[in-house]
């Protein structure tokens, strides 16, 4: 990931990102995922309840098991996949900072927009990122995966003069 002035973060997720991940298509989906995913498991077990007398055969159902096995383990993995978090944009030169959040299908839309002129607080503590608005109401705080993402947002937020 490049840091530029105008860096991105994911953050976690939040309460309405739950909100799309449970969405009635979403729930569909990770049923189906499920579904397939214990089918491939289980006849991975039940390819070895037919006899097979040569060698050659125990070795096809044997890589056949163990593909099986694997395919049902990767979906079941894919069942812990969490909906991507809000997205913070901070504009130095427009002077703003920017929310956006996405759907359940990945488009992204802008929640809010606030001018950094008229936060009363805008600072990177402990690997987490804060703002604070006029009236002291925390508009934002997210956490920051890496020192790396602290010192990049701290090079994109303007100096105080």
């Amino acid at each position: 990931m490049t840091h530029a002035l105008d860096a991105r973060f994911q953050s976690t997720r939040t309460a309405e990102d739950s909100a799309v991940a449970d969405a009635p298509e979403g729930a569909a989906r990770r049923a189906l995922t499920a579904f397939a995913g214990a089918a491939l498991c289980m006849s991975a077990g039940g390819l070895w309840l037919m006899p097979a007398e040569d060698a050659a055969m125990q070795l096809i159902k044997l890589f056949a098991s163990v593909v099986l096995l694997l395919g049902g383990l990767i979906l079941f993995n894919g069942l812990n996949r969490e909906a991507p978090g809000p997205e913070v944009q901070i504009d130095p030169v427009k002077r703003q900072l920017r929310v956006y959040e996405y759907d359940a299908k990945g488009r992204s839309t802008l929640k809010t927009c606030h001018d950094i002129d008229a936060l009363q607080e805008l600072s990177v503590n402990r690997r987490k990122l804060r703002a604070r608005d006029a009236s002291g109401v925390l508009v934002l705080e997210m956490p920051l995966g890496s020192d790396e993402e602290a010192s990049a947002i701290r090079s994109a937020m303007p100096r105080s003069s």
